[in-house]
């Protein structure tokens, strides 16, 4: 499958971020007891503003034709906020190219993730490491991660684009 990956524009946040809702709804939202799913409305609604903030957040969108399949955001360079694929292209490696896109992009040599309960497997798979067992705030259960980075490249300053 072809799908290409690009630094999103400010027109694409409407679409990202109606995605990453959506998959967070259908994906992370049923683990969590009532009073998690409350929280965990609140906390993502809260971050929203912040991920269409360029001085805040860097995003990054993977397309398949004119259609954003998924995108991953981070922070502070090395702080991965946002990682989510539509439900219809998990298994193709969408992902895990979102991930080498953000290493490369922001040369980072450590990423940190609070992986949800969904998503641990598919850290683990791509070679993060717990760094604590699970954890709870606010009834939002998740399990802190780090990547390292074996050689972490010089930042790119163009737009990334890779089909698969």
């Amino acid at each position: 499958m072809e799908f290409i990956l690009e630094k999103a524009t400010r027109e694409d946040l409407d679409a990202i971020l109606e995605l990453g809702t959506s998959v967070n709804e259908e994906h992370v939202v049923p683990l969590l007891n009532a009073e998690g799913q409350q929280a965990i409305r609140i906390a993502f609604k809260s971050d929203i503003d912040k991920v269409k903030d360029p001085d805040i957040y860097s995003v990054i969108k993977a397309s398949v034709g004119q259609d954003i399949v998924g995108y991953i955001g981070w922070r502070e360079e090395n702080y991965l906020g946002h990682l989510y694929v539509k439900t219809d292209y998990h298994g193709f490696g969408v992902a895990k190219q979102l991930v080498e896109a953000m290493t490369k992009m922001s040369g980072a040599k450590l990423i940190r993730v609070k992986a949800s309960i969904y998503a641990l497997g598919f850290y683990q798979k791509v070679g993060f490491k717990a760094t604590s067992e699970e954890l709870s705030i606010n009834s939002i259960r998740y399990v802190p991660m780090e990547l390292k980075v074996e050689h972490a490249p010089y930042k790119k300053t163009i737009g990334l684009t890779r089909t698969n």
